[in-house]
C-alpha cells in the first residue's frame, strides 16, 4: 500500500519538525489516528548528570521532572546504556529508583518515557563514579573563627580538636572555641586551665571521645561531654620529650613520633602510662595519618612511612612528590590526605596549597585537582568527625592570620 506508507513517512517527518526540542522523539509507527486526535509525545527528562563517590557505590535515578502535554504518562523504563560494569536497577519501571553494582567509571542510563497512545521519548543520564571521592571531593567555606582572638604572631599555638560530634579550637589568647555543625557558628567555651604566655602545646588528639593536648611536660584531659579539664600524668621531656611528635591515634592508644628526634612514645589512656617503641625509621616526621588501623608518617622531604602497631615496624612506603614545605594530613574513607606547599608558592603569595591523595592499596600518591582554598599557608590544622574533615587556621609569609574555616567531603 505505497500511499498509506508515504502518508505514514510524511506524518514522522511532521512529527520530527514539531518536537525537535526533544533529545530523541519515537514515532512508533506514527498511527494516523494519533495525529489526527492531536496526541504529543512525551517529553523524557532522566534528571542533571552526576559525579559522585564510589563509597558507597549507589546513584539515584530520577526521572519526575519529565512531563506530557497531554498528561497521559503510562510508563517509565531505565536501562543502561554503557558504563564498566553492569548495574542493578532496584525497579526499572519506576518513577525513582536506585542503582548499584557500580565501579569507577563513567556509566549511560536511558529513560524511555511513554504515553497512553503509545508515543515515547527517551533521555540518558550520565554517572561519573569517582574513585576515593574523587570526584566529588572539595571543600566548602564554613563560619570564620573569632578573628579578635585567632591570630598568631611569633609563637603560634592555634590548634583544632575533635571530639565526639564537635569541634574545638583554641586560640593564641588561650580560649577555647566551640563550633556547631548545625548552626555554622562559633561559641566561647572559656579559657584553657593555667595558661601560660607562651605555652608549647604541640601534639593534640583525641581517643574515646576524649580529647588530650600534651606540652612542656604536660597532658591535660578535655571531656566534652561536661566541658571539664584535667591534669593526668607528666609527659617525658629531656631527651625522650615528645613535644611536636607527630600523633597517630590507632586503637585506643596514641603512638607520638618524634619530630625533633626519632623516638616513638606510646600512651595509653586506659593506664596513663608512656612507653617507648621502636624507633622512628628515619629523621624529621612533619605529619601523619591513620588508615585502617594502620600509622603513615611523611618526613620533611616526602619520604612516607607505614608503622605496624602490632609488630613494632616500620615500613618504607611511596614517597611523596619532592620540593613539599610545611605538610598537614588527614583521612578520609580508606584514603591519607595531605595538604602542602609545592615549591612554597603558598608562602611567597604565588598559588594555593596543594592536595594529594595516599592509596594505601596501591601504595600511590595522586594530586588532586582542586587545591586547597584557605588564606593560611603554613600550620593548617584539620580534623575528621563523621566523614566530614574540617579545616583552617594557618598563617602566612606576610605575617597575615588565616582565620577561615572549611569543611573537605
Amino acid at each position: 500500500m505505497p500511499h498509506l506508507a508515504g502518508k505514514t513517512f510524511l506524518t514522522c517527518i511532521l512529527a520530527m519538525l514539531l518536537f525537535s526540542c526533544q533529545k530523541e522523539l519515537e514515532c512508533d509507527e506514527c498511527r494516523e489516528v494519533l495525529a489526527v486526535q492531536g496526541n504529543r509525545p512525551p517529553v523524557a527528562n532522566a534528571g542533571p548528570d552526576q559525579a559522585i563517590s564510589l563509597f558507597p557505590a549507589t546513584a539515584s535515578l530520577d526521572a519526575s521532572g519529565s512531563t506530557d502535554p497531554d498528561n497521559n504518562i503510562s510508563s517509565y523504563k531505565w536501562s543502561q546504556v554503557s558504563g564498566p560494569s553492569k548495574i542493578v536497577v532496584a525497579n526499572a519501571d519506576s518513577v525513582k529508583t536506585m542503582i548499584s553494582g557500580l565501579q569507577s567509571g563513567t556509566y549511560l542510563v536511558e529513560l524511555t518515557v511513554t504515553d497512553e497512545m503509545g508515543l515515547a521519548a527517551k533521555d540518558t543520564v550520565s554517572i561519573r563514579v569517582g574513585v576515593a571521592n574523587e570526584t566529588v571531593a572539595g571543600w566548602s567555606h564554613l563560619h570564620s573563627v573569632p578573628e579578635t582572638e585567632f591570630f598568631f604572631g611569633s609563637n603560634h599555638i592555634n590548634f583544632l580538636l575533635g571530639i565526639q560530634e564537635k569541634v574545638f579550637a583554641v586560640s593564641k589568647n588561650g580560649t577555647f572555641w566551640f563550633y556547631n555543625i548545625q548552626s555554622d557558628s562559633w561559641a566561647k567555651r572559656g579559657d584553657l586551665p593555667n595558661f601560660m604566655v607562651s605555652p608549647n602545646f604541640s601534639v593534640v588528639f583525641s581517643i574515646n571521645d576524649v580529647g588530650y593536648l600534651i606540652g612542656n611536660g604536660t597532658c591535660r584531659q578535655y571531656n566534652a561531654t561536661i566541658g571539664t579539664w584535667t591534669t593526668r600524668n607528666n609527659a617525658p621531656i629531656g631527651m625522650y620529650h615528645v613535644d611536636y611528635s607527630v600523633p597517630l591515634v590507632i586503637g585506643n592508644k596514641a603512638y607520638l613520633v618524634g619530630s625533633t628526634n626519632n623516638e616513638v612514645t606510646v600512651y595509653d589512656p586506659a593506664t596513663d602510662t608512656y612507653t617507648l617503641k621502636n624507633h622512628f625509621a628515619d629523621v624529621d616526621a612533619v605529619t601523619g595519618f591513620v588508615v585502617n588501623g594502620e600509622g603513615y608518617c611523611i618526613q620533611k622531604d616526602g619520604r612516607c612511612w607505614k608503622y605496624d602497631a602490632m609488630g613494632d615496624r616500620w615500613q618504607r612506603k611511596a614517597d611523596l612528590p619532592p620540593f613539599i614545605y610545611n605538610p598537614g594530613a588527614f583521612s578520609l574513607k580508606g584514603y591519607g590526605y595531605v595538604i602542602g606547599d609545592l615549591n612554597r608558592a603558598a608562602y611567597s603569595g604565588s598559588g594555593r596549597l596543594k592536595v594529594w591523595r595516599y592509596d594505601p592499596a596501591q601504595d600511590q600518591w595522586k594530586q588532586m585537582q582542586e587545591d586547597y582554598p584557605g588564606d593560611g599557608a603554613y600550620e593548617i590544622r584539620a580534623v575528621l568527625l563523621n566523614g566530614t574533615v574540617y579545616a583552617g587556621l594557618g598563617y602566612t609569609s606576610n605575617g597575615k592570620d588565616a582565620i577561615d574555616f572549611w569543611k573537605f567531603q
